[in-house]
């Protein structure tokens, strides 16, 4: 009965600092933005903030309740292209890696050439793979797949090959296969490579995506700001950059979450740059 009362009283004291901690987090950014958006609006109450380079906040809400139907169907297409070539350009980056881990030969040749194309910006292929693939969503996923697998590949390389040696000899004594080492050792090292560059990535695939959209598409927030700015519909426009803004934040607070759920292998994940 003790042992149950001192649990349950633990227990309660935890919650109340819980409770505090997401307040202390959640608080001051609110505060923060809230008074952002205040002096926004006095701005262009007075003049100060010209319309004709950023309308009011009023104008910009407007703009989500009476074109909300636009947004939604632009927001769609660029959320789809994003997380298709997130997924791909992820996916394809673990793979790579892993196999060039069981083959050093391949490593020694490839490996080079992919530290290089990290001064490569893939944007400025968009002309060439617009032409390659016609106008549309395969160019842009073909992109953001290409910006999303390079730091996925690159850290997952660093990952697979950070772990300590004495493992790999302790499991080398118990006959281990090359797979049970990478499941049982690689993997889990790795993890926190790989949500470092997932995290980079979460931002990029939607920045890849609305630059291409510049480009080689008819529809999207990256084609629909490039049209209003035209016109000179400038709330449509904000409106979209906002959207494409929360878009990134879901994304990344996404694989944040996954992080956090799978922090038993990624709890050294903000100690490591992409």
């Amino acid at each position: 009965m003790s042992e149950i009362s001192l649990d349950s009283s633990v227990g309660q004291r935890m919650a109340p600092e819980a409770l505090t901690r997401l307040v202390q987090a959640i608080v001051p950014p609110a505060l923060f933005l809230a008074a952002i958006v205040v002096l926004w609006a006095i701005g262009s109450a007075v003049g100060v903030v010209p319309n004709y380079l950023l309308p009011s906040p009023l104008a910009i809400a407007n703009e989500f309740v009476n074109n909300s139907g636009v947004l939604l169907k632009h927001a769609g297409a660029t959320t789809t292209e994003a997380l298709s070539g997130f997924a791909i350009g992820s996916i394809a980056g673990v793979v790579v890696a892993t196999m060039l881990t069981f083959s050093p030969v391949l490593r020694d040749a490839f490996y080079p050439y992919a530290l290089i194309s990290r001064a490569i910006p893939f944007i400025v292929f968009t002309p060439l793979v617009v032409v390659l693939l016609d106008r549309g969503m395969p160019p842009i996923i073909a992109i953001v797949s290409f910006s999303v697998y390079f730091p996925t590949f690159l850290n997952m390389m660093r990952g697979l090959s950070a772990a300590d040696a004495d493992y790999h000899e302790m499991l080398h004594t118990l006959s281990a296969t090359p797979l049970q080492r990478l499941r049982l050792i690689d993997f889990p090292v790795a993890m926190p490579y790989l949500f470092a560059a997932l995290k980079v990535s979460a931002s990029g695939a939607f920045i890849s995506a609305l630059v291409t959209e510049w480009i080689g598409a008819n529809t999207g927030l990256g084609y629909l700001v490039v049209v209003s700015g035209q016109y000179f519909k400038l709330p449509t426009m904000w409106a979209a950059i906002f959207t494409s803004a929360f878009l990134t934040l879901a994304l990344l607070g996404a694989v944040t979450l996954v992080e956090k759920l799978l922090g038993r292998y990624t709890a050294a994940t903000g100690e490591i740059g992409a």
